[in-house]
């Protein structure tokens, strides 16, 4: 789902065209091309997305429900949402009410604009905003299926893949510098990335490409392996590898035509290539080191 024409109305209305924080007007006068700038952003307290600030889970829930938005300017708007430990879901949900009371009580209850905006919809008005919404998401679902069944889906998966492998070698890099007497071996392997071995443990990570000229049914795996691989991928002789925690995830996209990587497991958890990295990388070696 998007945040509807209505329920920006409403936050818009209650916010009285202010950022919820430093209060500065969002909706500025015309520049000299007759254009009005507007600086205000719509801000999620609980995120939609599994790698999104404040995120949590709820089954039923209106992500994009006005009591779950407060407007900002662009500027806090990226703080909030940089600085989650600061910004806490509670944090911000006071922080609306706050600044909405605000609104109320100092603002002239028949301010014109105010009018204006909360008018009630009509159903015209809302079958507009519901059928619209339904189209943006499935021409975005088939520009998707388009790119991923391409030569051009392919590449992509592969430049996701290379994020990965940099994200791996950074991360080993920088714990080898903190971490100076931890031996942490790491290795390109034969699927496009590369293989960890630490402490008689292997971190497996792979790339498994169905078809030579689309990127449809391509796979992602994580495993944390207890146990040591050969260069050849072949277990070690007299030690038996036994895998401790795995995960498939198949190249996919979301309804915003963002590629990423999607659960096999739970086709609704979708990750991008960084964050579901990260997880892993920290699965593993709070394995190893428990």
């Amino acid at each position: 789902m998007a945040i509807t024409q209505q329920t920006r109305k409403i936050i818009w209305a209650r916010s009285g065209n202010r950022c919820s924080i430093c209060r500065t007007e969002l909706v500025l006068q015309k520049d000299q091309f007759n254009n009005h700038l507007n600086i205000g952003e719509e801000c999620h307290i609980i995120s939609r997305q599994p790698n999104g600030p404040r995120h949590r889970e709820i089954v039923g829930f209106d992500y994009d429900d006005s009591s779950n938005l407060l407007l900002l300017c662009c500027n806090h708007h990226k703080m909030v949402d940089e600085r989650v430990q600061e910004y806490k879901e509670e944090t911000l949900a006071k922080i609306k009410a706050d600044h909405e009371a605000w609104i109320k009580e100092n603002l002239e209850p028949d301010h014109v604009a105010t009018k204006e905006i909360t008018m009630p919809p009509s159903a015209l008005d809302e079958l507009l905003d519901f059928v619209t919404t339904k189209h943006d998401v499935e021409m975005n679902l088939k520009t998707g299926r388009q790119v991923l069944e391409s030569e051009e889906g392919l590449q992509i998966a592969f430049a996701e893949t290379e994020k990965i492998k940099r994200r791996i070698y950074e991360t080993v890099e920088k714990l080898s510098k903190k971490a100076t007497e931890y031996k942490i071996i790491i290795k390109d392997n034969k699927t496009q990335i590369c293989d960890l071995r630490f402490k008689g443990h292997t971190f497996l990570a792979q790339f498994n490409q169905a078809y030579i000229n689309s990127a449809t049914n391509s796979y992602l795996l994580f495993a944390v392996v207890k146990g040591l691989f050969d260069d050849n991928g072949y277990a070690a002789p007299f030690n038996e590898c036994t895998i401790i925690e795995i995960i498939r995830l198949d190249f996919a996209y979301n309804e915003r035509v963002e590629f990423g990587w999607r659960d096999q497991d739970n086709d609704k958890k979708f990750y991008h290539s960084v964050d579901i990295t990260d997880i892993w990388l920290n699965k593993y070696f709070k394995t190893v080191l428990k």
